[in-house]
């Protein structure tokens, strides 16, 4: 049986750095580093020694500062088809052609809260429920 850790060198290692996988390989290489001391001491020796010249490229500091990511607003607006279409079709290739992780994570936290009453919602229902009560006479009590 072979080591899965042996399949990841160190220039996935620099890639993985750098932001520059693919979703499914970025997971890949996280699950491995999860499950492995030895692999984490390797990305450690790599972030050291990378001599990376791409570093302070304009790139690379747009990828770190995800200056090309929408805000949280806009991906609910997003959600809600709320968005300019220019707007509205490159949120779709970020999301879609791009993958980028950050914001599907984030995309996918607001479908779940908006799936899913808030306990302050539910918390004011019932207050007012309970509030009215007495108006609904003998019938709304049982």
């Amino acid at each position: 049986m072979s080591d899965p850790n042996h399949a990841i060198d160190d220039e996935t290692l620099r890639s993985y750095l750098l932001d520059s996988l693919a979703a499914g390989e970025m997971a890949r290489v996280e699950k491995a580093l999860r499950d492995s001391s030895e692999l984490r001491a390797r990305l450690e020796d790599v972030r050291q020694n990378r001599g990376d010249p791409n570093l302070h490229t304009l790139g690379a500091i747009w990828r770190r500062g995800r200056l090309t990511c929408p805000t949280r607003q806009q991906l609910g607006s997003y959600l809600l088809d709320a968005l300019d279409p220019d707007l509205g079709s490159y949120l779709k290739f970020h999301l879609e052609v791009v993958e980028c992780p950050f914001c599907q994570a984030n995309l996918a936290d607001l479908q779940a809260k908006a799936t899913q009453p808030s306990a302050s919602v539910k918390s004011r229902h019932n207050r007012i429920l309970r509030s009215s009560q007495h108006l609904l006479g003998e019938e709304g009590r049982s």
